[in-house]
């Protein structure tokens, strides 16, 4: 009897949190169909009486293709050079010992406790005074750059993998490059296909430095052509026109989730995040 309370409590309190987790979602997509007066209405109204579809086509001129393709290249750009900082480094301070590894694995660790925010200015400065503001490169950088959680998180994935491996193939006459590439790359899919998504989430959802970085047509992305939408209350644009917006913005990160789900929930258990 009391197991089956148990039971009932537990899947009480799991759907309670669902519908709580859901339901801002579901009034977004709701939302983006609505008309204005609907979607002001009150109390609210959660269904659209007659589905606005235009609200996207709206929406559309706000985030036109190049916005959408400038967020891909900076967040693809970010992710990519991440994983080619992140990876080799977190194999070589896990397999490859050499005269202060432990010292150096200091310098990553320091970083995590510095707020983003407080490096914001001089990260600024020193891309200004490179003359990388108002390019990609000036928008990508500074950010692949912030790469220590992702050293810390391979090297303690590599430092798991069986040392037997790793001297089997030095054996058999492979230098530290090809044991990397042909051993541990391969065995790495898992942990690297969850660190894509959190990168590729926490890039797609930047706002601040592309702002600062980016400020033009050029090199706009989505989050900072949404913006003035989420001040629809003060001009003449519906607040539905930036629901839907936001809707569009986030069937990229969707399908990215969805595609690598399975990857990342082994990569996520087999790295210990649980």
């Amino acid at each position: 009897m009391k197991l089956g309370r148990l039971h009932i409590g537990r899947y009480t309190a799991i759907t309670l949190i669902g519908v709580a987790v859901a339901l801002p979602l579901f009034y977004l997509l709701s939302g983006s169909l609505m008309t204005y007066r609907e979607i002001i209405s009150y109390p609210p109204q959660f269904i659209p009486t007659d589905p606005q579809w235009s609200n996207f086509a709206a929406a559309m001129e706000f985030l036109t293709p190049r916005t959408i393709g400038n967020t891909f290249i900076f967040v693809l750009g970010v992710l990519g050079l991440q994983l080619a900082i992140c990876l080799p480094a977190g194999f070589a301070l896990a397999k490859i010992r050499f005269r202060g590894a432990s010292f150096l694995l200091v310098f990553f660790v320091i970083p995590i406790f510095v707020p983003t925010n407080l490096i914001l200015i001089p990260t600024y400065i020193v891309t200004f005074q490179l003359g990388l503001i108002g390019s990609f490169l000036g928008m990508i950088l500074p950010i692949a750059g912030q790469a220590s959680v992702g050293v810390l998180l391979f090297r303690q994935f590599f430092a798991g993998l069986p040392d037997g491996l790793m001297d089997a193939a030095r054996l058999d006459g492979a230098g530290w490059f090809k044991t990397f590439f042909s051993v541990a790359l391969p065995l790495s899919k898992p942990i690297v296909a969850a660190y894509s998504v959190v990168t590729f989430l926490t890039a797609w959802n930047m706002y601040i430095w592309p702002l600062l970085a980016g400020p033009g047509k050029d090199t706009q992305v989505l989050t900072v052509a949404i913006a003035p939408l989420a001040q629809s209350q003060y001009s003449n644009i519906s607040p539905s026109i930036g629901f839907a917006a936001a809707v569009i913005a986030m069937v990229p990160v969707l399908v990215v989730f969805v595609v690598f789900q399975k990857w990342f929930t082994k990569g996520v258990i087999g790295s210990g995040l649980e």
